[in-house]
C-alpha cells in the first residue's frame, strides 16, 4: 500500500511518512543495481502479489525494457515494484547503486546510497523513477549531515534539522507532486544521500529536536536556506515569484562587531573542508571570482534561450536585491545578421543558469569586461541567499550562539514549537 503524500497547510500531530524521489525521469536511467543487507527480510510487491522474502536474492538489477520493469535474476516483468522490509525496525537496509547527486550543478556525480524504509520502482512517460518511503524522523537523521558535515557543532546541526523538518512539512512548492512523491533527494529540494550521512551527531540532532518546527502566524514556516548569503540575506520575492514572506526578509548577517558570520574571519576557508557536505565543491564561498567566457555565453544563449548570438557586447544589472544579487540582467549581443540585440534575463536562478555551463555560484556579482571579450565576475555568496545561511549559521554556532538564537536571527519573528512527540 502506497502512503498518501503530505497535505499543504496541514500541521501533522503525529510523525508522518514521506515519499522521497531518488531517481527521476530526467536522469534517463535504464537500469539500477539494488543490494539488500538482509534479503530474508525484504518482500517484493508487484501489483496485488507478494513474492516471499525467502526467495529474495541479495543483489538484484532493475532494468527498463520494452516499457516494463524487469528483474532478470528472478525472471520478473512488471509495471511497478516495491521492496518492503518485513520487520518494523531500522533494519534491513536497501542500497541503490548509481543514485544521482547534485543534478545540474558543478559537483554532479552518482553515488551508492543505503536507505531505510520501502523502495518503489515505477515508470513515468516511459522513464524509470525510484521512490523511498519512510518515517520523517528517519529521513531527518540523514539530512542535516547530507547538507553539512557531522563535524559541525551540535547547535548548528539542531538548527539545520529543525529547518529541514519545517521546510518539508510546510510543503509549499510541491515540485514533484505529479510524479507521486513529496520531495526529491537533491539540492532542488533538500539534500538526502541516505544512511551514509547518518551519524551519531545527526541521530542526536534529530532526537533532540523531534517534532520541532518554526512557526509564523500559526503556520509552519517555509524555511528556505542556502550555503552562503555572502554577508546579507535576500528577500523571498527577489528570488521566487509570489508575495513577500514576513520571515524571509533581508537581514545583515553580522555579529555585534560588524563581522559577517559566514566570513573567513569567523569560519576560515581552510576549515570548510571539515564542515561542508561531502558532494560540495571545496571552494571559496564568501567571495569568489569567475571568468564567464564569451564562447560559453553564446552557447548558453543558444541552448537555453534559443538565441543565435555571434558576439556578447555587454552584461549589465537592471535590478538588484538587497543582498546585491542581480534579479534582472541585461545581455547585449550581436546576432547572426550583425544586428544589435538585447535580452533581459529575469530571476537569480536563470541568471546563474545562463552565466555558467555548470550553474554559477550566486547572482551577487559585479562585472568586468576583459580585453579578449570575456567577463570577469567578482562575486559573493553561494546559492540564492534567502533564509538561513548555512555557513553563517555554522559561524554563529562556532561563536557560541544557541539553536534558537540561530533560528530567530535568520527567520525574524518566528517561534519554535513541537507539533508532535515520540
Amino acid at each position: 500500500m502506497v502512503i498518501p503524500m503530505l497535505t499543504p497547510g496541514l500541521i501533522p500531530r503525529k510523525e508522518p511518512y514521506i515519499r522521497v524521489g531518488l531517481i527521476l525521469p530526467e536522469d534517463n536511467k535504464l537500469s539500477v543495481m539494488v543490494h539488500f543487507t538482509n534479503p530474508d527480510c525484504i518482500e517484493i510487491e508487484t501489483g496485488s502479489r507478494f513474492h516471499p522474502s525467502c526467495k529474495t536474492p541479495e543483489d538484484l538489477s532493475i532494468v527498463l525494457s520494452n516499457q516494463h520493469l524487469t528483474i532478470p535474476e528472478i525472471n520478473l516483468m512488471e509495471d511497478s515494484l516495491r521492496f518492503i522490509p518485513s520487520i518494523p525496525d531500522e533494519n534491513p537496509i536497501i542500497t541503490i547503486k548509481g543514485v544521482p547527486a547534485g543534478r545540474g550543478f558543478h559537483w554532479e556525480k552518482e553515488i551508492h546510497a543505503a536507505y531505510w524504509g520501502a523502495i518503489e520502482f515505477s515508470m513515468y512517460d516511459g522513464q524509470l523513477i525510484c521512490v523511498n518511503e519512510l518515517p520523517l524522523e528517519q529521513y531527518l537523521k540523514c539530512v542535516a549531515t547530507s547538507e553539512m558535515s557531522p563535524q559541525c557543532p551540535p547547535e548548528f546541526l539542531r538548527a539545520q534539522t529543525i529547518v529541514a523538518r519545517s521546510w518539508l512539512l510546510a510543503n509549499i512548492e510541491q515540485k514533484h507532486r505529479h510524479l507521486g512523491f513529496d520531495i526529491c533527494n537533491d539540492d532542488c529540494c533538500q539534500r538526502y544521500q541516505g544512511m551514509a550521512n547518518c551519524t551519531d551527531a545527526s541521530i542526536q540532532s534529530a532526537n533532540a529536536t523531534h517534532g520541532k518546527v518554526i512557526i509564523y502566524d500559526n503556520q509552519i514556516c517555509d524555511a528556505r536556506y542556502s550555503k552562503s548569503c555572502g554577508g546579507i540575506t535576500e528577500n523571498y520575492e527577489h528570488v521566487w515569484d509570489g508575495d513577500p514572506v514576513p520571515y524571509l526578509v533581508s537581514i545583515s548577517d553580522k555579529n555585534k562587531n560588524g563581522v559577517p558570520f559566514c566570513s573567513p574571519q569567523i569560519v576560515p576557508e581552510e576549515s570548510l573542508n571539515t564542515y561542508i557536505g561531502n558532494v560540495d565543491e571545496k571552494g571559496q564561498y564568501f567571495r569568489w571570482t569567475y571568468v564567464a567566457k564569451e564562447s560559453e555565453l553564446i552557447q548558453s544563449l543558444r541552448q537555453k534561450q534559443n538565441i543565435t548570438a555571434t558576439k556578447i557586447q555587454d552584461l549589465s544589472p537592471i535590478k538588484m536585491g538587497l543582498s546585491a544579487r542581480i534579479i534582472d540582467l541585461s545581455i547585449k549581443y550581436e546576432d547572426g545578421e550583425e544586428h544589435d540585440q538585447e535580452i533581459i534575463i529575469h530571476s537569480e536562478y536563470e541568471i546563474r543558469n545562463i552565466m555558467s555551463p555548470s550553474f554559477l555560484y550566486s547572482s551577487a556579482f559585479s562585472i568586468e569586461k576583459t580585453p579578449n571579450g570575456n567577463f570577469l565576475l567578482h562575486g559573493k555568496g553561494w546559492g540564492h541567499g534567502a533564509g538561513l545561511c548555512q555557513i553563517g549559521a555554522l559561524g554563529m554556532a562556532l561563536s557560541n550562539h544557541t539553536t534558537e538564537e540561530i533560528l530567530t536571527h535568520y527567520y525574524p519573528n518566528i517561534k519554535l514549537d513541537q507539533i508532535y512527540i515520540k
